[in-house]
């Protein structure tokens, strides 16, 4: 496993985008995608190590988001941490061997199109493994 990206739940993209570039001179690295199902905009942000690492910015795009629950429960910041991993089944069933719970299918990333899936770990970390073969 290996950290792919870092979710963050911001309420602005545009004034999250700023923040990066004016604060840490980090750039966006293409364009915002529109995810209709989870109802969010996100865009990424270099970290100096292109798509190896980056922030990932997620903003509500209305009320009824999951995402907009969460922003009014807990205000911006960290969301989830992204692993990128080999084998996605495999590594679904060593994380449930440690006591993890799997919160949805494997299915396509809206932003990769790479299989993904949705984890719990048992101290209560959002986790999401995009399977990306050397």
């Amino acid at each position: 496993m290996k950290l792919h990206h870092i979710g963050k739940v911001v309420k602005d993209l545009e004034e999250a985008r700023r923040y990066y570039k004016e604060t840490f001179g980090l750039d966006s690295i293409g364009e915002v995608v529109i995810d209709p199902i989870q109802k969010v905009e996100v865009l990424l942000i270099d970290t100096g190590y292109g798509d190896e690492l980056t922030i990932e910015l997620i903003c509500p795009t209305g009320e009824d988001s999951p995402i907009y629950k969460f922003l009014k429960k807990n205000g911006e910041g960290l969301h989830h941490l992204s692993y990128r991993v080999e084998d996605i089944q495999e590594s679904i069933k060593e994380l449930r061997e440690k006591g993890a719970l799997i919160l949805s299918d494997v299915v396509p990333s809206k932003r990769h199109e790479n299989p993904s899936v949705w984890i719990y770990t048992r101290t209560r970390e959002l986790i999401e493994l995009i399977e990306i073969k050397n």
